[in-house]
């Protein structure tokens, strides 16, 4: 008989512009993922990024940084999205956000755009 244990799990409501949670949604599709699916896995390599790039850096300076990338995003009209993970990602979420200075909602929105702009890089766009 084999055991299921299950991680306890909870879910973060996510704020970010109409044109974003598009965004998301189509990329997820694509990725053949669910909504969540898809920004675990961006949040799960933005959080190795912070751990290897950000390492020692002063909070401030890292505070900077990504409110400069986030850019005027904050003046768009909102939406929500609900990310389901597990407690112990939720917390990890809430640790990286609080090193950047950043809601969990800016720090989502801050590390999708990260990933979508070093993508375009990529492809030369």
């Amino acid at each position: 008989m084999v055991s299921m244990v299950s991680a306890r799990r909870t879910s973060l409501l996510i704020r970010l512009s109409h044109e974003d949670a598009v965004r998301i949604r189509k990329e997820a599709s694509a990725e053949h993922r669910t909504l969540s699916g898809y920004l675990l896995n961006v949040l799960e390599r933005s959080m190795l990024i912070e751990q290897k790039v950000a390492h020692g850096a002063s909070t401030p300076m890292l505070s900077m940084q990504a409110r400069a990338t986030l850019g005027p995003q904050c003046k768009k009209l909102h939406t929500a999205v609900h990310l389901r993970c597990t407690v112990e990602q939720a917390a990890r979420i809430r640790e990286y956000s609080a090193r950047r200075q950043l809601s969990i909602s800016d720090f989502v929105v801050f590390s999708l755009q990260r990933l979508w702009r070093a993508v375009a890089r990529l492809h030369g766009s």
